[in-house]
């Protein structure tokens, strides 16, 4: 069966969702395919976001999506942490991106669950074809939210992917965690090799607990570190046990083509320092839908025309994820005596500048006063 929409949206994660509800609120017509049986999060993540995330994706911090406001503490090897009280949100992702869903079928997208894309071509004429296992879709413009691992990406001949980083996660029932208000990240080659562990709570006695590494194997370092915090998981069952890619090399460069933008972890839409895609994500599915759909409006799916969706996002997302990627890069290369003593030199704004992308010159013209983290840090930092 043939079917004709101005724009086909390939993915229904947050970028994917975002995108569909933008072009469709612009006044062109969207399809939304998902080859999942159902809008929810399907890959692992610590579920937890800015309060900003819930402002930029539209959707109302309601008690069936937030599960509690949680503040952070990031820990070095020794144990010190610096402990950030700026509060965000713990979420069931599921239900947020069921929400989100919600107001893109409000502003008239259709959301197709279960059509699993097998290949997207441009036609003689400039139209693109998507066809999946049940249907054949046509559009102007294809925006690929469909992940890592994207089969639009593949389908146009875009073979660069951002760098990942191996990441795995249990969610464990029945944690005795000393604290249930924070969600707690952990530095160290000892610990997390060119990564970072986490525990972040849940609800009732449910904690996520995971690891991203790089170089070692990540289910045999999230082990050692179920051990070394066992107090708080002694007893715990393992009822969710996932892994994934998650892409923390930067935007990728041919993002764009003839007919088609790509968004989410298929673009690298992520923050490399922490991982975080949710709210970047979103803000580039916003971009690409309103690009998306002023092209369809002009005539226009040009590579040219939809290059468009690059100025949209530069600020401040662009500009954010790589001075994140270059902060990163410096940290990556830090002994654990290293991040011990930048424990006690930074201060939580410090911190979430650095790990944001924020600020970052501002934090290394800091460091600058620090006799052996001048030259292996500051000077790095400011490139």
């Amino acid at each position: 069966m043939g079917h004709k929409y101005d724009v086909v949206v390939v993915g229904g994660g947050p970028a994917g969702l975002a995108a569909a509800r933008a072009a469709a609120e612009a006044g062109v017509s969207v399809a939304l395919l998902e080859k999942q049986p159902a809008i929810m999060a399907w890959k692992p993540c610590g579920e937890a976001t800015s309060k900003g995330t819930f402002e930029t994706a539209g959707v109302k911090p309601k008690s069936y999506i937030v599960l509690k406001e949680a503040y952070a503490r990031v820990y070095a090897p020794s144990g010190k942490y610096v402990e950030i009280n700026e509060l965000g949100y713990s979420i069931n992702k599921s239900a947020f991106l069921q929400a989100m869903a919600e107001r893109a079928a409000e502003a008239g997208a259709a959301i197709r669950v279960r059509e699993d894309v097998e290949a997207v071509t441009r036609k003689p004429y400039g139209a693109m074809e998507v066809k999946t296992r049940n249907n054949i879709y046509e559009a102007s413009v294809v925006i690929g939210a469909d992940g890592y691992n994207s089969t639009v990406a593949k389908s146009l001949d875009i073979r660069e992917r951002s760098e990942p980083i191996p990441t795995v996660q249990y969610v464990m029932a029945n944690t005795k965690l000393e604290n249930w208000d924070a969600v707690r990240f952990y530095l160290g080659n000892s610990i997390a090799p060119r990564g970072y562990a986490w525990i972040f709570p849940k609800a009732g006695t449910i904690a996520e607990v995971g690891i991203g590494t790089r170089g070692v194997p990540a289910k045999e370092y999230l082990d050692k570190f179920i051990a070394r915090v066992s107090s708080e998981v002694q007893g715990a069952q393992v009822i969710d046990y996932r892994g994934a890619p998650v892409p923390i090399g930067g935007l990728i460069r041919r993002n764009v083509v003839d007919g088609a933008i790509l968004v989410g972890d298929a673009a690298g839409t992520v923050i490399p320092f922490t991982g975080a895609g949710i709210h970047s994500s979103i803000a580039a599915g916003l971009a690409a839908g309103k690009v998306a759909a002023g092209a369809v409006r002009d005539k226009d799916n040009s590579e040219r025309r939809l290059r468009e969706f690059d100025a949209a996002y530069e600020e401040p997302w662009g500009r954010r994820i790589r001075d994140s990627l270059r902060a990163m890069r410096v940290f990556e290369r830090l002994s654990d005596q290293d991040f011990d003593e930048l424990a006690d030199v930074l201060t939580p704004q410090d911190v979430v500048g650095l790990a944001n992308g924020l600020n970052v010159r501002s934090v290394a013209a800091k460091l600058l006063s620090h006799p052996r983290l001048a030259l292996k840090v500051a000077r790095a930092l400011m490139g």
